[in-house]
C-alpha cells in the first residue's frame, strides 16, 4: 500500500477509541486504555493475538490487566453496541438500504469450563465439536460497503441450566437470572433491541436454523419486518394464502377448538418441488468477488 494510504491510520484508530472509551468506564475505574491496547493488538500483530502476547508486545506487561479487563471488568457490552447503532444512525448514506444478518460464530474449546462450552455444531468446522457459540446480529450496507456487528449474545445449551452445572455456572459468573433461550429467541431479542434503538434497516437475512422456526417467522411478521430466511427443501408452502380460522365444533360435547387451522381445501407444496417446476425461472447472479473468483448463485 502507498504511504499516504496508511499515514493517518494510527490517528484514525485513536479517534475511534476516543469515541468509544466512555463505554469502558465505571463509577470507580477507567479501564478504557485496555480497550485501546486490545484493538491495537488485534489490528497490528500478525499472530499470537492473545492477552499475554498483546500486552507484552505493546506495553511490556504480562497480560493480567488486559485479561481482567476482557473477562471480569463490569463495563457493559451493550453500551458498545448502542454506540455503534448511534454511529450508523448519524450517517446520512446509511439511512436506507441496510440489511441485518443473523448468524452464529463458533470458537473451538479444549475443555468445558468456558461459559456455554459444550459439544455442539461448529459452523466454521462444519461438524459437531466442543465449542462456544455466539448468536450474532450484523449490519451490512451493500451500496457503501459498511459492515459491522451491532449485537451479540452467547448461546447457552440447555444442559447449562441443569443442577449438574450449578457449580460451573457460579464459577464462570453467569447471571443468576439467565434462563435458557434458543438461538431464534436470542435472534428475535437482538432484532427488537436494535430496532428500539432506531437502527435503520430494510430487511433481515438468516439461514434455515432460524427460517425453519415458525414462531420466529411469525414474530417478525407480527412486528411488520421484511425478511429473507432460508428454509429446508421439505418445507410446505401455499402458492396462495389459504383460509385460516378456528374450526367449528363437530361434537356437542367436549372442549371447543381454539387453535387456528387451515380451513380451505387448498394443498401445500414442498418448496423443493417448486424449485424444479417449469414455472420457476432461475437466473445466475454474481453476488460479489471472493478469494477464488466471482461468487455466483442462482435466484428465482
Amino acid at each position: 500500500m502507498p504511504d499516504d494510504a496508511i499515514t493517518h491510520l494510527g490517528d484514525d484508530l485513536y479517534s475511534y477509541w476516543e469515541r468509544y472509551r466512555v463505554c469502558f468506564r465505571t463509577r470507580t475505574h477507567d479501564t478504557s486504555t485496555y480497550a485501546y491496547t486490545y484493538l491495537r493488538g488485534q489490528l497490528t500483530l500478525e499472530d499470537a493475538r492473545n492477552y499475554a502476547n498483546i500486552d507484552r508486545r505493546l506495553n511490556g506487561g504480562d497480560g493480567q490487566g488486559l485479561q481482567q479487563f476482557m473477562s471480569d471488568s463490569p463495563w457493559r457490552s451493550q453500551a458498545v453496541f448502542e454506540q455503534i447503532c448511534a454511529d450508523i444512525r448519524a450517517q446520512p448514506l446509511l439511512v436506507a438500504g441496510g440489511v441485518l444478518i443473523l448468524d452464529e460464530s463458533a470458537d473451538a474449546k479444549a475443555g468445558d469450563h468456558s461459559a456455554g462450552a459444550g459439544r455442539q455444531y461448529n459452523g466454521r468446522l462444519g461438524k459437531l465439536d466442543l465449542c462456544q457459540v455466539a448468536t450474532c446480529l450484523v449490519y451490512a450496507h451493500p451500496v457503501t460497503g459498511v459492515w459491522t456487528m451491532v449485537d451479540g449474545e452467547l448461546f447457552l445449551p440447555v444442559v447449562w441450566f441443569t443442577r449438574a452445572y450449578a457449580a460451573l455456572r457460579r464459577e464462570v459468573g453467569l447471571p443468576t437470572d439467565r434462563t435458557f433461550a434458543s438461538k431464534p429467541q436470542l435472534g428475535l431479542m437482538m432484532i427488537r433491541r436494535v430496532r428500539a434503538q432506531g437502527l435503520p434497516f430494510e430487511r433481515i437475512a438468516c439461514d434455515d436454523l432460524y427460517g425453519r422456526s415458525q414462531a420466529f417467522r411469525a414474530a417478525l411478521d407480527a412486528d411488520g419486518l421484511r425478511y429473507a430466511a432460508e428454509v429446508p427443501a421439505n418445507t410446505s408452502v401455499y402458492l396462495k394464502p389459504p383460509v385460516v380460522g378456528v374450526p367449528r365444533r363437530r361434537q356437542p360435547s367436549g372442549r371447543a377448538p381454539t387453535r387456528l387451522k387451515v380451513l380451505s381445501q387448498r394443498q401445500p407444496h414442498p418448496v423443493g418441488r417448486l424449485a424444479y417446476s417449469q414455472r420457476t425461472h432461475w437466473q445466475r447472479v454474481t453476488v460479489r468477488q471472493a478469494e477464488r473468483g466471482a461468487l455466483e448463485a442462482d435466484f428465482a
